[in-house]
């Protein structure tokens, strides 16, 4: 969450930067003076320094027109932009991680620290070990990927693999607790992912027989689970989906990549 704290604040940072510059540009070209308009019988007439500037003056009238709020947004561009700065070193964890990473790695076993660095959150994530949902009897064939899971079709192969290609970090089919009408249920989301520059775990399902009306409804189901836990559609969850009309379109799982995994 930091991170895209952070990632925000930089990105309205430069932003406001952008505006900055030109707003010192226009008040430098500026003549200045002083510049009043005033509302006469219905039309505006306006006066620089006490002279009339005619109507038709339209790009000096505008330029000092500009330089009046370009004065006025310097100061508060200058404390936003400042602000932004203290809120993206607000939001940074680097100094609190490091408590943690400089101390002996005999008393980093001992216990698991609030700030832990992305990097070693993305190892504890590769190497975590898990019980995976059992093969049913319906899968009659065997499909493993590159990395040697079975999973449950070919588009399954296909994700994985595109996963891979990538360098994103996957679990198949890790066990995800939520809470359903009051009771704990866990489930089995195809693919669990992190974002390796960001630490962030999205959940990555593909409905493989959405024309199957049972199937359809128990996809309903999960993710009404998801959305009761406030794992988000969308946010925390990316769906793919296909059925016998209708293939895996590998391009919109390209898109989900670039977008939140990469």
């Amino acid at each position: 969450m930091e991170n895209e704290l952070k990632s925000l604040a930089r990105e309205r940072i430069w932003f406001l930067e952008q505006v900055r510059r030109k707003a010192e540009k226009s008040v430098t070209i500026s003549n200045g003076g002083n510049f009043i308009c005033r509302k006469v019988r219905g039309a505006f007439q306006y006066y620089l320094n006490g002279g009339y500037v005619k109507k038709s003056e339209k790009d000096k009238l505008r330029m000092l027109a500009k330089d009046r709020y370009y004065k006025k947004l310097l100061p508060i561009l200058n404390a936003k932009i400042e602000a932004g700065r203290q809120a993206v070193e607000f939001f940074s964890d680097s100094e609190l991680e490091d408590v943690y990473s400089q101390m002996h790695e005999g008393k980093q076993v001992l216990f698991t620290p609030d700030f832990i660095p992305i990097e070693q959150r993305v190892k504890m994530f590769e190497n975590e070990d898990y019980a995976a949902k059992t093969m049913d009897e319906e899968v009659t064939g065997e499909y493993f990927t590159a990395n040697g899971e079975r999973v449950r079709s070919k588009s399954e192969i296909i994700i994985a693999d595109h996963l891979r290609r990538y360098g994103v970090v996957y679990k198949y089919e890790k066990p995800l607790e939520l809470t359903v009408h009051g009771r704990r249920v866990t489930f089995y989301p195809d693919f669990t992912v992190m974002n390796s520059r960001t630490g962030r775990i999205y959940y990555l399902e593909h409905f493989g027989m959405m024309d199957n009306e049972d199937y359809y409804n128990a996809v309903l189901r999960k993710l009404d689970a998801f959305e009761m836990n406030q794992l988000l559609i969308g946010r925390d969850v990316l769906l793919l989906h296909e059925s016998s009309s209708a293939p895996l379109n590998t391009r919109v799982l390209d898109c989900y990549i670039q977008e939140y995994l990469v």
